[in-house]
Order: structure tokens, then C-alpha cells, then sequence
């Protein structure tokens, strides 16, 4: 059986080179465009919005659709046309419109290639995993160095978008001609011909331990998704209405993703993907990472016109959040039954999306016309999820 194992990390490297782009830049495009607070929150929460929801109708899809490709195709054409029409936008309006046509093709993507690279049958599903998170997580890193190299070139920031345009649309014809479908039996049904009725992608074992951890790890992705975008919503136009140049902004965007890639290229050893997997660890990895990640997110409130705060906030946020995303994304995806892969990819991906939408859509709302207040997100949002995580814990210990 021929693996897409190649076409799929490329289309990922390509689509996290990009990502970061949009993520960091449009929020600041948007600022230069006169948007005050609440607007640059929606330009950042935008087009996760659709996000929040669409990853797990199309992941639930994915499960019984026996073709992929199209979808991935078609999903990297849009995201390619979206990056050309940023190019000619005239308002913040304009780009909160357009953005929510970007998070619906985001979520055609993700659930999709999620899925896929779990299923590889060249490798076992955590290790392939552990491959995958490391190639974009490095595209991710590179993707603000990359933004601010275009920036530089082409003096005007809007004209970054014509590249990145481009290279969606390279990835959807590298997709369209390289990527094989694999034969794959019809999921809808068990093997005694009946649908099973557990369809949710989460299996329930002894007494519902694996139902209340699903629910620890969704409420933690969402918690540190959110402070992921109020960062990048945020941190750039504060930067650069305190005098830091969009070169050193760049640099920061690097330090997040290059962050990440540390904590996953270790996830690829046997030892360290055993711990951060192991049922036992959940609780310290999901509490003790909070925590950090909530200091991290709360740091731009200290006024810096260096930038170095913005350098240990992004750093200390990347860091902590990568060992929670690498244990939910074992729970929901590799965790769940072969033909329910799909709903798991789609629940862990919009658990993503709901925290990056209300995150900066908040953090605008309570701003006051401030670029500081929105990170005040990050601690307050860390306190009022204990009561839920100490409900969920002690629910589960009493399951033991």
C-alpha cells in the first residue's frame, strides 16, 4: 500500500509557513489600517470562529468519505485565494469578512491531513504524529521570518499576501497530482453490520475514566489556545506602537515556533512520548503547563520597548502549551477507534479553534480601547478554569 506520507508533510510544511503569516500579520495589517481594539480582536479571532465548529462536522465526514484529496485540494485553493484578495483589502471590515472564509478552508484541512497521518501504515500512529507535529511546527517557526523578509522587500505590508497566495496554490497542485487514495472499508458500520452507537470518537472505558479526560484535555486546549491568540492578535500591534521594528516582531513570531519544535522533535523518543501519554501524567502535565502558560500570556502587560518581554512571552507560551497539545492530540486522534479518527481529529482541531476565537474576541471586548488589558486573558482565564479542572480530576479519581 503506497503511502502519502511525503505529499501530506509537504502540504503541511507549505501550510504552516503560511498560517504564521496570517496569524501575526493580518492583526498588525489591520491596526495599520486604523482598527481600534475590538477590531483587531476579531481580525484575530476571525477566522476561527468557523474554526470553532467546522473541524468536527468535516472530521465526522472524513470518517465515511472514501476520497480525500479533493477536499485537501480544494481546501489549499481557497486559503490561496484568500491570500490574494488580502492583498486589495481597504478595511479592518473587509478582513474580519474575508477571514471567516479562511477559517472555513482551514477546517477542511486540518481534520483531514489529522487523520491521514495517524492512519499511515508506514509507521506506528504516535510516531508519525510526533514526525508531523515536528515538519509544521518547523514551518511554523520559519513562517514570521519569512513574513518579515517579504515585508522588508516589498516596503508594504499587503503585498506579503501575493507570495503566500502562491505558495497555497503550488500546495494544492502538489496535492491534487501526488497524493493516492488509499483503499479503506466503508466505517459506518461495525463488523456485526450494525452502526455502533459510540460515534463520538472518544472511547469510554472503566466507568468513564477515558469520558473525563477527553474533558480535561478539551478544556485545557481551549484554555491555551486562547492565550496563543491573544498573543499573536495582540502582541504585534503593542510592539510596534511601543517602537519595536516588525524585523525584531518577526523574530519573536520565530522564537514561538521554534519553541514548539523543541518540545515536539523530543516527543519522536520513545521515552519522552511514553510520559507525556501515560494516564498517570495527566494531571501534572496539564496543571503544571497551564500555569506557566498563563504567566507567559500575562507578561506583555509589562510595558518593554525592547521587545524582550514579547521574546519570553511567546517562548514561555510555546514551550508549556506544546506538551499539553502533544498529549491531546494521543487522546483525541490516536486514542479513538479507526473509524471514528475523523471525529477525533475534529473535536481536537475545534477545541483549537473555540479557544483562538474567544480569546481575542474577548480580550478586544474588555480591552477599552487598550493594547495592554487584552492580556490580562491568560491569568484570569487559567483561575476561572480551576473549579472545572478540580471537578474533573476528582471525577476521575473516583473512576479508578
Amino acid at each position: 500500500m503506497r503511502s502519502n506520507f511525503a505529499a501530506l508533510l509537504f502540504s503541511t510544511f507549505v501550510a504552516d509557513l503560511v498560517s504564521p503569516i496570517f496569524a501575526l500579520y493580518l492583526p498588525l495589517f489591520a491596526f495599520q489600517l486604523g482598527a481600534d481594539a475590538l477590531e483587531i480582536g476579531l481580525v484575530g479571532g476571525a477566522a476561527w470562529i468557523s474554526y470553532s465548529f467546522a473541524p468536527y462536522v468535516i472530521g465526522r465526514y472524513s470518517d465515511r468519505v472514501l476520497r480525500r484529496k479533493w477536499f485537501i485540494a480544494v481546501s489549499l485553493a481557497m486559503l490561496s485565494a484568500c491570500s490574494f484578495l488580502y492583498v486589495l483589502v481597504e478595511s479592518p471590515l473587509q478582513l474580519i469578512a474575508l477571514r471567516l472564509l479562511e477559517g472555513i478552508a482551514w477546517s477542511v484541512l486540518w481534520p483531514i491531513i489529522d487523520v491521514s497521518i495517524s492512519e499511515d501504515v508506514s509507521r506506528e500512529s504516535n510516531k508519525s504524529l510526533s514526525i508531523y507535529n515536528t515538519v509544521w511546527s518547523s514551518a511554523g517557526a520559519a513562517g514570521p521570518l519569512l513574513g518579515g523578509l517579504l515585508i522588508i522587500l516589498f516596503i508594504e505590508l499587503r503585498y506579503t499576501f501575493l507570495v503566500t497566495g502562491l505558495m497555497m496554490a503550488v500546495a494544492a497542485i502538489v496535492m491534487s497530482s501526488f497524493f493516492h487514495e488509499v483503499p479503506r472499508v466503508p466505517p459506518a458500520e461495525s463488523s456485526s453490520g450494525r452502526e455502533n452507537p459510540n460515534a463520538s470518537g472518544v472511547k469510554v472505558t472503566k466507568g468513564g475514566r477515558r469520558t473525563s479526560r477527553f474533558w480535561v484535555f478539551l478544556v485545557a486546549m481551549i484554555l491555551i489556545s486562547s492565550i496563543r491568540g491573544v498573543l499573536f492578535t495582540f502582541y504585534p500591534p503593542l510592539a510596534q506602537s511601543q517602537g519595536v521594528s516588525l524585523a525584531f516582531i518577526a523574530l519573536i513570531g520565530f522564537v514561538f515556533g521554534a519553541s514548539r519544535v523543541g518540545v515536539f522533535a523530543l516527543s519522536m523518543r520513545d521515552d519522552v512520548r511514553g510520559f507525556l501519554l501515560h494516564d498517570g501524567n495527566t494531571k501534572k502535565i496539564v496543571m503544571v503547563s497551564l500555569a506557566v502558560c498563563a504567566i507567559g500570556g500575562a507578561l506583555p502587560l509589562i510595558g518593554d520597548p525592547t521587545g524582550a518581554v514579547g521574546f519570553l512571552a511567546f517562548g514561555i507560551v510555546a514551550f508549556a502549551g506544546s506538551f499539553i497539545f502533544t498529549a491531546s492530540q494521543a487522546n483525541f486522534i490516536s486514542g479513538a477507534e479507526s473509524h471514528k479518527k475523523g471525529a477525533g481529529a475534529g473535536i481536537f482541531e475545534s477545541s483549537i479553534g473555540i479557544g483562538i476565537a474567544i480569546g481575542p474576541t474577548i480580550a478586544g471586548l474588555v480591552s477599552g480601547g487598550s493594547l495592554s488589558l487584552p492580556f490580562l486573558v491568560a491569568p484570569i482565564g487559567f483561575l476561572i478554569s480551576l473549579p472545572i479542572f478540580f471537578v474533573l480530576f476528582r471525577r476521575e479519581r473516583s473512576l479508578r
